[in-house]
């Protein structure tokens, strides 16, 4: 099904790895504010940040957000660790960052990955795509990987606390989405390939599910439509575990 900017997707497998080229487009006609929001989590970043710290980012697809980061910061020694299960997103990442040492691209699963210590783990509209029961031990895991006073920047698409908020969330983000010159069968089709794959949950689960994983000092650093980024902090005086 056709689901705009030439992209063509299946419910039953959910890739984007037929339609690269045109990966980059579509996003930018989906997410609102996509590419502010990039360079937003890179001056985040910046304040955990240091020379000789390591940051890795959850679903790096194409690469953009690496790239923003990476260029905000072109002088301070860090690694960007980017993963993704497709390999066709890796390959993408590597061509658009090739020539900068400090990333480097896996294709991995992250509930599986090996996470070493972190200053800061980016997800990035990834962990609705992860299946409930598996979020809980990613976020623990994260918490653990994360050095002292480190931060996990998550982002993503969440449900209104109530059925009223959630009808008019939805239908301002069909306002944004026709805007952008996606058509209404474009639109459907997003949205019934979406079905059983993306698994959102509401602001107070997210924070809920963040506190859970033992992080304490939670903010939340945006929230548009039904979009919604989470800054939490590991505290400066815990111990690696």
């Amino acid at each position: 099904m056709n689901v705009g900017t030439e992209i063509e997707l299946h419910q039953e497998t959910w890739s984007f790895a037929d339609s690269i080229a045109h990966f980059d487009e579509h996003i930018l006609q989906s997410v609102p504010h996509c590419q502010e929001q990039r360079e937003y989590i890179a001056a985040l970043s910046k304040f955990f940040l240091y020379s000789g710290s390591r940051v890795y980012e959850i679903g790096v697809s194409t690469g953009g957000l690496a790239q923003a980061l990476l260029n905000l910061m072109p002088e301070r020694d860090f690694q960007y660790i980017g993963l993704d299960l497709e390999h066709e997103m890796i390959a993408k990442a590597r061509e658009r960052l090739k020539g900068e040492p400090r990333f480097q691209a896996l294709q991995a699963n992250a509930t599986t990955f090996n996470f070493e210590p972190a200053s800061v783990i980016i997800s990035y509209y990834t962990l609705q795509f992860i299946p409930p029961a598996e979020r809980h031990a990613l976020l623990k895991r994260l918490y653990q990987a994360l050095t002292p006073g480190g931060a996990l920047i998550l982002y993503e698409k969440t449900l209104g606390e109530n059925a009223p908020i959630q009808d008019l969330l939805n239908q301002l983000y069909l306002d944004f989405k026709s805007a952008q010159g996606l058509s209404p069968d474009a639109i459907l089709n997003k949205a019934l390939a979406l079905r059983g794959v993306s698994l959102p949950i509401s602001l107070t689960q997210n924070i809920s599910q963040l506190r859970l994983a033992g992080f304490e000092t939670i903010e939340l650093v945006y929230r548009a439509y039904c979009f919604a980024g989470f800054l939490a902090l590991k505290p400066a005086c815990c111990a690696s575990d």
